[in-house]
């Protein structure tokens, strides 16, 4: 069965509309900014697809005009929201400005060289094949974070639309007799036609399963996350811990666990409210975020009660940042919650007896409450020998 190439570009151009209203009838419309990038990408490429059909039924040349520069501006800003979803998705995200330029240039050019048709073709699809070639630079560079399936089957479609996309501008711009306008029945564009539909089919799969895998990860940040402070749970927490004991022991570096409780918590909630008490959480978890070090590891141990390994530390390190936490919390606590926020804190050192996660934090439990005995807003250094002395308290 003969098909003509006018034909071809109509059931593209529907399959294009249906798969832009498909995807976010699956996905939702609560998604994240990379799944919705690439539904809006969708969205575009209809729209392009759809003015450059219509580009062929008019007969008057500023209709015309006017249909297929919406066409190239519609077409190449539907790749600059895909390229910019997947960089989204692999955590490699780019400076998205030189896409956009290529996008403004090429439909200005286009618009004002309309008239030269090798002049047109060669730049519109110049332009579209380069940006698609971007994408396929942009799966193909390493992400451990996330599936080579996916990003294999953009990649593969990508390269093939990149290639023919380049063929006809070639065609257009230096042989011109053989691609005379858009709908000439060239080979070319038989061959477009079907390997638009068929990377459409599979560029649509691949953001199907990037989508799964982004939601797959959010769950699993949600099942380690405590929801209100932002750090790991106490589940998650103890986890890692544990991996960074280990760790500490095979190769003898310092560690230190440090157990936070921040003072009076239930008068806080009893005299100022719940929200108060949330926000008195929120600002302890922050303020932990912002002063520890990357490998160190924080997490909410339970109610207003904090847990913190710290890695290549010793004592002196540990009662140092208990110094700095305090300060900034007293500032802050006074700005944002208009009363001052303390806590205690019991300081353990790995020692040669902690050969569990759980005896260590049971000396810096002990340690922290020592320093609530003791009066509060202070923190209480654990010593390493449980026939050691009593903990020595120290002033914060």
């Amino acid at each position: 069965m003969e098909l003509d190439v006018r034909t071809l570009m109509v059931v593209f151009t529907v399959n294009v509309f249906a798969v832009s209203l498909a995807l976010p009838a699956i996905m939702g419309w609560r998604v994240g900014p990379a799944a919705r990038q690439a539904v809006l990408s969708t969205l575009l490429q209809a729209g392009g697809w759809f003015f450059l059909v219509l580009s062929t039924f008019w007969r008057q040349q500023w209709q015309d005009q006017v249909c297929s520069v919406l066409a190239m501006a519609g077409m190449s800003a539907s790749l600059v929201l895909l390229w910019r979803s997947i960089g989204l998705w692999t955590g490699r995200p780019q400076l998205a400005w030189p896409m956009w330029a290529l996008t403004v240039l090429m439909t200005l050019g286009y618009g004002i060289g309309f008239e030269h048709y090798p002049w047109r073709v060669g730049l519109a699809n110049g332009v579209l094949g380069t940006q698609m070639l971007a994408i396929v630079f942009a799966v193909s560079r390493h992400s451990p974070a996330t599936g080579w399936r996916w990003r294999a089957l953009i990649g593969l479609c990508m390269g093939a639309t990149a290639v023919v996309t380049f063929w006809r501008g070639i065609l257009g711009a230096f042989f011109t007799e053989a691609y005379p306008f858009l709908t000439a029945p060239h080979p070319v564009n038989k061959v477009a036609a079907l390997v638009s539909n068929l990377s459409l089919v599979l560029t649509t799969v691949a953001i199907l399963m990037a989508y799964r895998e982004e939601a797959e990860r959010e769950l699993q940040a949600q099942a380690m996350t405590d929801g209100l402070t932002g750090l790991l749970n106490r589940r998650a927490w103890t986890e890692r811990a544990e991996a960074l004991l280990a760790d500490a022991q095979r190769y003898g570096y310092p560690l230190v666990a440090v157990m936070l409780d921040i003072d009076h918590f239930k008068r806080i909630n009893d005299e100022r409210g719940h929200a108060r008490g949330d926000q008195a959480l929120q600002l302890l978890s922050r303020l932990l975020r912002e002063e520890l070090r990357t490998g160190d590891l924080a997490g909410r141990y339970g109610g207003e009660e904090f847990c913190v390994l710290l890695t290549h530390t010793r004592e002196g390190q540990a009662l140092s940042l208990d110094q700095r936490l305090r300060h900034c919390l007293r500032l802050q606590s006074a700005q944002e919650l208009e009363f001052p926020l303390e806590y205690s804190a019991g300081v353990a050192a790995l020692g040669t007896r902690d050969t569990t996660l759980d005896s260590l934090l049971r000396r810096a439990d002990e340690a922290l409450y020592e320093a609530k005995r003791a009066g509060r807003g202070q923190v209480v250094l654990a010593p390493r020998v449980a026939a050691s002395p009593a903990p020595e308290t120290l002033p914060a």
